[in-house]
């Protein structure tokens, strides 16, 4: 990394962010680590988010990680004094990504025909939980439930177990990284066509793309592999091995040249010259016999030793970390992926970084997360200013 600072590739763009939980906010307030006044438009009571366990200082770690760098202020669009107010900053918007669940907006008078007759170069981004049209249109919808509609948690767990939805917020996480590709693609017909336009993304659409393989495959009735635990139907070895001191480790062998990789790092011959194992598709077609002799010679070693040998001999491999440990990984920290952010109270604390980079640079600076309605007198003021020079 170079020693310039982080441009900010969107200072002048104002955007209206009416999203709330997760996919939404974390497109928006990566617009605000480039640059963006991001206005984040909540109900009077908030972002649900606000109120979800483990709380710091008050805050909870869940709005935390998805709201820094924004100004919020509270409107109650359905009433009329919350409507004015909201066609004002609409005014003076360039970009308005909501997550509402569709025609919603639209029955307050607020939906995408009724303003894009008085804001026709306005940038709207809608995200949704199965799209804004078909019959699930208006059903709730989280990540959770999505994994479960959408197959995800079909695939997910041990063979012979229940299906389990996958930790963190995958789906969330993606939606927002697609509605962030529609916020700058957005941007950039703008400024191609002098006009605006709606873009949607939803939760199931995103969540389909991590069945790829396997929607194809049921689309040409190939067989396909029932729950698998952290193994795959393409490639093996691939899953998680028990080492030396009880730790897991992750293995995946994806080509030949890796299998041979890894034959030699073991210095297994035995298994590098059995013809069960002399292709891909021979070693998933009896990764049953494979497993056990792999596994013995995994237990020789820990997985921390067994990261480190394997990644020098190019065989792609990791231990299963803990949250700690990811915490405090070279790696992680060599690419600004733990930075600061300051609370309402002033007080600052770590957050996870940008994961976007522009020129080599990673947006390091501090960030606040904002409370709820904090900005009101300051954006009103604001509004007044830009209304009398018009």
């Amino acid at each position: 990394m170079s020693t310039e600072s982080f441009p900010k590739a969107l200072d002048g763009i104002r955007i209206l962010d009416l999203t709330r939980n997760i996919a939404g906010p974390v497109a928006t307030m990566m617009a605000a680590e480039m640059g963006a006044d991001v206005i984040k438009v909540e109900p009077p009571g908030g972002d649900e988010m606000r109120t979800w366990p483990p709380f710091i200082d008050g805050q909870s770690v869940y709005f935390i990680s998805c709201n820094r760098g924004k100004r919020s202020i509270s409107l109650d669009l359905k009433t009329d004094e919350g409507k004015v107010l909201f066609l004002d900053l609409l005014q003076h918007a360039d970009v308005l990504v909501e997550n509402y669940r569709p025609n919603t907006l639209e029955k307050l008078g607020l939906g995408w025909d009724q303003l894009k007759l008085i804001h026709p170069k306005l940038v709207w981004v809608s995200v949704s939980g199965y799209g804004r049209s078909g019959p699930k249109a208006q059903a709730p919808a989280y990540d959770s439930m999505i994994q479960a509609y959408s197959g995800i948690m079909g695939i997910t767990g041990e063979k012979d177990g229940t299906p389990v939805r996958s930790g963190g917020s995958p789906i969330d996480i993606a939606t927002s990284y697609l509605a962030w590709g529609a916020i700058m693609t957005g941007l950039h017909s703008l400024q191609k066509t002098g006009k605006g336009l709606i873009l949607e993304v939803s939760l199931m659409e995103s969540a389909l793309g991590f069945m790829h393989a396997y929607l194809q495959g049921g689309l040409v009735d190939a067989t396909l592999s029932p729950r698998m635990g952290s193994e795959t139907m393409g490639m093996y070895p691939m899953g998680v091995f028990l080492t030396q001191d009880g730790s897991h480790f992750l293995l995946q062998v994806s080509n030949e040249t890796q299998w041979i990789k890894f034959c030699n790092v073991l210095m297994a011959t035995e298994l590098s010259n059995d013809p069960l194992f002399k292709t891909n598709p021979d070693r998933v077609k009896n990764r049953d016999q494979l497993r056990p002799l792999i596994q013995g010679y995994l237990a020789t070693k820990t997985a921390q030793e067994w990261e480190l040998i394997f990644t020098e001999a190019g065989v792609p491999a990791s231990q299963v970390r803990s949250v700690k440990e990811v915490i405090s990984n070279d790696q992680v920290n060599a690419r600004h992926m733990i930075k600061n952010v300051s609370l309402p109270n002033g007080k600052e604390i770590k957050t996870w970084g940008m994961p976007i980079k522009i020129n080599e640079q990673s947006a390091t600076g501090t960030h606040a997360v904002p409370d709820l309605n904090q900005h009101r007198n300051e954006i009103i003021a604001e509004l007044q200013r830009l209304n009398n020079s018009l």
